[in-house]
């Protein structure tokens, strides 16, 4: 079993002696993916915040307790188009290549090494596997969580490093890199849940800062969750 406050202080130093800023490069990609949505929410609902406008009229309405109200909202939503199914769907592709790059970067600091902010785009060389990746993961968990939820919950964590797998290594396949991670985690998703279980508080506090401050937790959680990749991998 690891440390986990030893491999949480590491991360801190680390996130320190980074030579370019690890926030910087956490600001463009939560940037991109605000952006995305808000292009997503435009195109399904017609507002740039149509999400955030929904779960306000949801919360009212339920909060309300008026049934009346909650069915009217229901009977109100529009309904889903190719057009906005279409972009939701690329956007999330478009982010599961930008994360790629995110990981890349994180481990480039991890080794000290100098890692430019043009490494974000390092992710479009395993863009096809990482997608078919998570295409594969999204039905495994799908179909795990139909057993009550829980066993979809293990199987996330099983598939934890499959990401992590494609980008260290060219030649493997994104089936490889599932089955792979699943005897990475053997025995490690219970240590995995911990460390998660140890960021709750501050991820609570995040959505009182309006998400500002995932720019500081986004790369303290991903080099700590590296910490235990490395010594898998090793």
């Amino acid at each position: 079993m690891m440390d986990r406050k030893a491999v949480k202080a590491e991360a801190k130093g680390i996130l320190g002696r980074a030579r370019m800023s690890p926030y910087v490069t956490t600001l463009l990609v939560l940037g991109t993916g605000f952006l995305l949505s808000r292009l997503t929410d435009w195109v399904q609902g017609g507002s740039p915040l149509y999400s955030y406008e929904l779960q306000a009229r949801y919360y009212d309405a339920l909060t309300g307790g008026d049934p009346a109200a909650l069915e009217r909202l229901l009977y109100a939503l529009p309904e889903d188009t190719g057009a906005g199914f279409f972009c939701s769907v690329l956007v999330s592709l478009v982010m599961l290549t930008l994360y790629g790059g995110y990981y890349l970067y994180c481990m480039g600091v991890r080794r000290g090494a100098v890692m430019p902010y043009a490494t974000l785009a390092d992710g479009l060389g395993a863009a096809g596997r990482l997608i078919w990746c998570g295409v594969q993961m999204a039905v495994k968990i799908f179909l795990w969580s139909l057993l009550l939820g829980i066993p979809g919950i293990i199987a996330a964590y099983r598939y934890r490093f499959a990401y992590y797998n494609i980008l260290t290594d060219d030649n493997i396949t994104a089936g490889e890199a599932i089955r792979r991670s699943c005897r990475q985690t053997k025995g490690l998703k219970w240590e995995l849940f911990l460390l998660d279980l140890s960021f709750l508080g501050w991820a609570v506090l995040a959505q009182f800062t309006f998400g500002l401050l995932h720019i500081w937790l986004t790369p303290y959680m991903t080099l700590c969750d590296l910490a235990y990749y490395e010594r898998v991998r090793g």
